[in-house]
Parts: C-alpha cells; sequence; structure tokens
C-alpha cells in the first residue's frame, strides 16, 4: 500500500446520548407445546426416580448434596427457556450446565420432596410452561463421571487419575464437604493431591491403584468426573530440506528496543545462528537429556522472519525472545523420549507467566494433545482463560492437526464424524486459536487459501468459534506429502527447512498479533488488537462457495499481514472505533451517523460495511463445569 493511503482510525468516545435503556419485557412465559397432565405425571414419576436412585447417597452422606441431571428438550436450549419456577432455592436449584441441552441441578431429601410437591400441584403457569421443556430428569450417575469407558479406566489404574470435585461441594458453608471429603481419602487408604487448576476447578491427582477403591470414589457424590492426565507436545515434529535461498537477514540493533514475546515450546537450539540474538532469557523446564529443539526452533524462525522467509517481504515486525522450554522430546529416534503432563504444564505457566507478565504479554503456545474439543470446555482451557485474566496476559494456541490418512480435501465431503474437531486446549474462550490454510496449492487436492488438510475445525465447545482465525500452515496430499508446500524456518543448524502444521500458523498470528496489541496505546489493549486483528481478516470467496461450514474452518478468516495496513485506512475507505462501557439493559445506537454525501444516490446510501464488536465476555467455569 502507498504511504499516502495510510490514513488514521479515528476513535470515537460514544455519547450519554447514544445509550438507551431497554424497555422493559413480559419475560418469556410461552408454552412451546402444550401443557397435559400427561406430561405432569411423566415428569413427577421422574422425580420419584430421582430420589429413589439418590437415597443410598443421602444415607451415607447426609451432609452432602448429592448432583441431578435435566435434559432439556431440543426447543427449550437456550438460556432463557432455563426451568428457573421448578428448580430454585427450596426445590432443587440448578448450579450448572454440561452439554447445551443439559442441566445440573443440587439434590437434597428436602428439596426432591419440595420438587415433587411443586411438580404434582402445577400451580402457576410458569410452573406448567417449565414443565412442557423437560425432557429428562434423572440422577448424575456413574457413566456421568468416567471421561473414558470404565473398562479402559480400569485396565490404566497403574496411572495416576484426575479426579474432578463439583465446585458446589467445596463451597458450603458449613464446611461439612472437605470432611467428608477426607472421609473418602483415609476410607480409601488413597493419597490425593489438591492441583492448582485455579480458584473455579477443584482438581486432584489420586492414586489409586485397585477397582475396589475406584469404584468407593465414583459412588461419592461430589465426585464430577474420574479421567487421565492429558499429556501435551507438539504434533509434527518433523521438517523437511527446502530449496536454498539466498539472503540477508536482519539482526538485532544495538540499541533499540524490541517487544518481548513468550515462546512455550520444546527450546530454541543454543547458539543458533539467525535466533540467539533475538533471546531475551531462557527458562527450561526439561531435562537435558530429554531436551529436542527442533520444534521450537522452527518455530521461533517463523516469529522473527517468518514474512520474509515465506512471503518474500522486505521488512518485518522483530521481537526479543523469551524462551520457555517444556515439551520434552517425543521422537525415540532423536533420543530418549519423555511427556509432559496436564497439571505439570499449568504449573510452570503461573510460575513463568506470573513472573514476565508484566514485561511479556504475548505468548506463543503450539503444544495440544488428541483430545477432541467436546460440549464441555476442557480444564486445561479453563486454567488458561484464568491465568490470561490473572496476569492481563494473551496466549496464541494452533488448532491441532488431523493425521489420519486419507486426509480432508478440499471442497470437505463429509465431517469425518467430528473426530477432525478442534483439540484441547484450542477450545480455551480467551485465547486466540489459529487454524491453518494451504500457502501453496497442489492440484486435485487444496488449492491456494483454503484450509490445510491436516488443520483442525470447529465449533468450540457451546459453538464458540474455532479457531478464531487462520494463516499459512502449509498444504500436503491426502498421505501427508508436503515437498515445496510447507512453510520455511530453521532446522536446529539454522538451514532453511519446511514443515505443516497448524504449530506453525499459530506463530504468525503470535506475530502479527505482538506488533498490535504492543502499538497500542489505549487502555484495553487486548480488545483492541482483537478486534483489529479479526476486523482486518477475510475469507476466500470460493471457500464460502464451497461449503456453507467454512467459518468452521477459517474461523473470521485471514488477517491482513502488514500491521501497518491493519491499524490504517486507505484513502477508499474509513474505520472509527467506538469505545465505550455497555452496561446492562442498555443498547448504543447513533442515529444521526455522518455517512458522506458521496454514497446518497437517490435518497439511499449504497457502500460495505463491516462491523466488529469486541469485549471481553464474564467466564465462570463453576456454571459451565458445575
Amino acid at each position: 500500500m502507498n504511504e499516502n493511503n495510510h490514513l488514521p482510525i479515528q476513535v470515537v468516545i460514544p455519547r450519554e446520548t447514544d445509550y438507551t435503556a431497554n424497555s422493559s419485557g413480559g419475560g418469556n412465559k410461552k408454552y412451546l407445546e402444550p401443557f397435559t397432565s400427561e406430561k405432569q405425571t411423566v415428569v413427577a414419576e421422574q422425580c420419584f426416580k430421582l430420589k429413589e436412585s439418590l437415597q443410598k447417597s443421602f444415607d451415607q452422606f447426609p451432609s452432602t448434596p448429592c448432583i441431578g441431571k435435566v435434559i432439556m428438550k431440543d426447543k427449550a436450549i437456550a438460556k432463557s427457556h432455563k426451568p428457573t419456577s421448578l428448580f430454585k432455592s427450596n426445590t432443587c436449584p440448578i448450579i450448572g450446565a454440561e452439554k447445551l441441552n443439559e442441566i445440573l441441578i443440587k439434590v437434597t431429601p428436602l428439596g426432591i420432596q419440595h420438587l415433587i410437591s411443586t411438580v404434582e400441584a402445577a400451580s402457576s403457569e410458569d410452573v406448567k410452561i417449565n414443565i412442557t421443556k423437560i425432557q429428562e430428569i434423572r440422577e448424575y450417575a456413574v457413566s456421568d463421571k468416567l471421561k473414558f469407558k470404565a473398562s479402559i479406566l480400569l485396565r490404566n489404574l497403574i496411572s495416576l487419575l484426575k479426579y474432578d470435585c463439583f465446585l458446589l461441594m467445596m463451597r458450603q458453608i458449613t464446611n461439612t464437604t472437605p470432611k467428608a471429603l477426607k472421609h473418602m481419602q483415609n476410607s480409601c487408604s488413597l493419597n490425593v493431591i489438591r492441583l492448582n487448576y485455579g480458584k473455579s476447578l477443584y482438581v486432584y491427582k489420586l492414586d489409586c491403584r485397585d477397582k475396589e477403591n475406584l469404584e468407593k470414589v465414583l459412588l461419592y457424590p461430589g465426585v464430577h468426573k474420574i479421567s487421565f492426565f492429558p499429556q501435551y507436545t507438539y504434533a509434527f515434529p518433523h521438517t523437511a530440506e527446502a530449496k536454498e535461498k539466498e539472503m540477508e537477514l536482519p539482526m538485532p540493533l544495538t540499541g533499540e528496543e524490541y517487544p518481548i514475546i513468550g515462546i512455550i515450546d520444546s527450546g530454541i537450539m543454543p547458539d543458533h545462528k539467525y535466533l540467539t540474538p533475538w533471546i531475551y532469557k531462557r527458562e527450561i523446564f526439561v531435562s537435558k537429556e530429554y531436551i529436542n529443539y527442533e520444534h521450537g526452533t522452527f518455530v521461533a524462525g517463523i516469529i522473527e522472519y517468518g514474512n520474509i522467509l515465506n512471503m518474500n517481504a522486505q521488512t518485518q515486525q522483530h521481537y526479543r525472545i523469551l524462551d520457555v522450554v517444556v515439551s520434552p522430546n517425543n521422537d525415540p529416534e532423536k533420543g530418549p523420549v519423555d511427556s509432559l503432563s496436564e497439571d505439570t504444564l499449568i504449573n510452570i505457566l503461573h510460575d513463568v507467566i506470573g513472573r514476565y507478565h508484566n514485561e511479556v504479554k504475548v505468548w506463543n503456545m503450539s503444544l495440544g494433545t488428541n483430545n477432541l474439543c467436546k460440549d464441555i470446555i476442557s480444564d486445561l482451557a479453563i486454567a488458561l482463560d484464568e491465568i490470561q485474566d490473572l496476569y492481563d496476559v494473551d496466549i496464541i494456541l494452533a488448532a491441532g492437526n488431523y493425521t489420519e490418512p486419507p486426509l480432508r480435501k478440499w471442497p470437505p465431503v463429509g465431517d469425518l464424524d467430528g473426530k477432525d474437531r478442534v483439540t484441547s486446549p484450542a477450545d480455551s474462550v480467551r485465547a486466540i486459536t489459529v487454524g491453518s490454510i494451504a500457502s501453496i496449492g497442489i492440484a486435485n487436492y487444496v488449492d491456494k487459501d483454503m484450509p490445510s488438510p491436516f488443520s483442525r475445525r470447529g465449533p468450540g465447545a457451546n459453538f464458540l468459534v474455532k479457531p478464531d482465525i487462520v494463516h499459512y500452515g502449509g498444504n500436503c496430499t491426502s498421505e501427508l506429502c508436503y515437498t515445496g508446500t510447507g512453510v520455511l524456518s530453521f532446522d536446529t543448524d539454522a538451514n532453511i527447512v519446511e514443515g505443516i502444521g497448524t504449530s506453525y500458523s499459530a506463530p504468525a498470528i503470535t506475530a502479527i498479533y505482538a506488533g498490535l496489541r504492543y502499538g497500542i496505546i489505549e487502555r484495553r489493549p487486548c480488545e483492541f488488537a482483537k478486534a483489529f486483528l479479526i476486523h482486518s481478516a477475510k475469507i476466500p470467496e470460493k471457500a464460502k462457495e464451497d461449503t456453507k461450514d467454512y467459518n468452521k474452518y477459517y474461523g473470521y478468516g485471514l488477517p491482513r499481514q502488514n500491521i501497518e495496513d491493519i491499524l490504517t485506512c486507505s484513502r477508499s475507505d474509513v474505520t472509527l472505533v467506538f469505545a465505550g462501557t455497555l452496561s446492562d439493559r442498555t443498547f448504543i445506537e447513533f442515529n444521526d451517523f455522518p455517512f458522506p454525501k458521496s454514497l446518497f444516490k437517490n435518497g439511499k446510501c449504497y457502500g460495505d460495511i463491516k462491523m466488529t464488536l469486541a469485549y471481553t465476555p464474564k467466564v465462570d467455569a463453576s456454571l459451565f463445569n458445575a
């Protein structure tokens, strides 16, 4: 873009007169289907069965509430349809949710009896409407508590188990639940350690090595989930030699200050010709014998020189790098292998981000698992959301890679039964999750700018947009051949090599986003940076023609590559930023918006308008994960 076309973006502070209070409504008093005595009887019988199924728990743990599950009808999954007239403080109050159509309720002997009486009486219109919305009421069963099939769990009891408690159980004013939990530990002779998953999650490491004790633990009403600890690693450690490119790569200028990016990965090769001069500091959490610098070196090369190597750019924004070595070698051909457990990773993140968050605001973490995103946000994603809020930082994540041949072509045919959905922790609400598009087309497979065959798709939990954004991460055939179609970076010997993966599209976005966040001096740089990044993104028209589900692969699209282009306007357009605070039960409206006269014709205004709304939503893990 010509420098004369770099015009400023105007920030507008809304006037008081632009805010208007919502008009009061009558609530959602609407029958989705007719109320009948038969429906009333069915719901009442389900409440009786719930009481009977929990009686043993009531007797064994009299001071600990039990959990029930309410499954809503498909037409009643919206938030406004929650059956709050049935499930309230004096019956069985709603304490959280799992799937979109599932509500969790707190069940006590007195509460369930009141619930039964309320259903049988059906004395108000609200209660009748609530009854018509319910598909089923039942206990939160042992099968709900297991993230794996029982047979798999029993075969692997040699491993330490991950034990999640319901937040409700840990918030009781009487403090009886900790005593009950201690009783369970003592009666089963189990070693239980509380882990640092944040204030909203009560997660324990449970040393349970036999079936009998496992069954005792599962019977305790406070158990939310029992699973294994996910192991995190980099997904595509393999690279291939690339055609040699002759180029002069810029080095840090003496006396110049550069923003700092944290790279949480396998580490950058010491004494690397091109990357070592950019290292700010190193934090190493992997034993020397397990270090393999390949992946971290490649990622760092993209952040520092990705535009120059892959897009023949003349200049590029540069950064100092905080090199955080967390991921051990996972390739037996490269030496001894090890793994990184989820609880260990969270402890490391709190440690290193906690110490450096004042100077390092943007962090790249191209690590993941094979655990598919489901209807509930993963524990690591919840922990990452809390870390980002606690330290005022942003984490950029890879969407994950689907590598089971034959890989997806484009346009997509079918959805692989969801096997190519994003993986944990790419379901984080706060983090920016990055998918991959092809940088070079392959005939009869995937054209340039179309989603890479390996790039995982959304949506995230509860239909959140994931990935948020895409960048070039290479292309390949259905059998994972990528010679000449990968993205370029460095190997540990400073040679230029090529590789593919969302691990390599994520750092390209990290470099762009860091330039935005560090370059914005407004009091809310995170919201502004995300808004500008997404506002500049586009999805190719061809992709929109190929499938109606294009958002699942692109998110909001591919952003502009040049930071200056994102933060400025051309002479043929104008960008306005309306920065304000919208209070609850109000809306904002600009009735006197000054459209240019040149856009009016025959009393109508002609032109393209693109609007991007960005805000930091409230997140409460207790409402989604009870």
